[in-house]
């Protein structure tokens, strides 16, 4: 009896060490990195305000590119690590993590690649709806991780959360942006993008950047 409490105990030890490097997968530099070209991507779509070109395309196609951009960032930092601290790149860790987010951001993809579908119509707007959406999603995503992930991603994660909410419950009356109420749909959505997935990113990094090294469960 005594030995199998030993090998549970040593098991337990084995996934909580595994469970605390999860926090890799959306460290402070993948957040500077995604914040940074929401931020530029929202304001530079925002300030487009010219017909001659396609708004649908020019909207999907670029956070499309921010997202991948995003996405080969995280890979690069996260193998990075795994190379230094001689671990494997894909780790069961990893695939923990991936797993959790799956199910919010597979709805997020499903849900956008049916409104591209939609976008040949001309009286189709997706510029504030979609937004909001991947804002929901991407807070039920990160939250996903809470058994596993630093306390400030499980912050983060309800800071989405709860915006989008908010934010679709209040659609009539623009809040939190009563100031942007006089712009069309094309600024609101894509100032959306900036404030959320740049400003929030952003403020994610800056906060958690001088204590990652230290603390791991922050």
């Amino acid at each position: 009896m005594h030995r199998k409490e030993a090998e549970e105990h040593l098991r337990v030890i084995r996934s909580l060490m595994e469970k605390a490097t999860i926090y890799r997968a959306i460290s402070a530099p993948t957040a500077l990195v995604g914040g940074s070209l929401a931020l530029v991507a929202g304001i530079g779509l925002s300030a487009m305000q010219s017909a001659n070109f396609h708004r649908h395309t020019a909207f999907f196609a670029t956070w499309l590119a921010v997202f991948i951009l995003t996405c080969l960032a995280n890979a690069f930092f996260i193998r990075r690590d795994a190379k230094r601290r001689g671990d494997a790149f894909i780790s069961s860790g990893m695939k923990m993590a991936l797993l959790a987010l799956l199910p919010a951001h597979l709805t997020a993809g499903v849900i956008s690649a049916i409104a591209v579908c939609m976008s040949f119509n001309p009286f189709f707007t997706p510029f504030v709806a979609l937004p909001l959406v991947w804002i929901v999603l991407h807070g039920v995503g990160l939250l996903a991780t809470t058994h596993f992930a630093p306390r400030s991603l499980v912050w983060l994660g309800w800071t989405f959360l709860i915006f989008g909410l908010v934010a679709f419950v209040n659609m009539k009356t623009g809040f939190p942006f009563e100031g942007l109420l006089k712009i069309n749909d094309w600024q609101f959505g894509n100032s959306l993008m900036a404030v959320t997935f740049g400003g929030f990113h952003l403020i994610y990094a800056a906060c958690t950047w001088p204590r990652g090294a230290a603390k791991t469960n922050v």
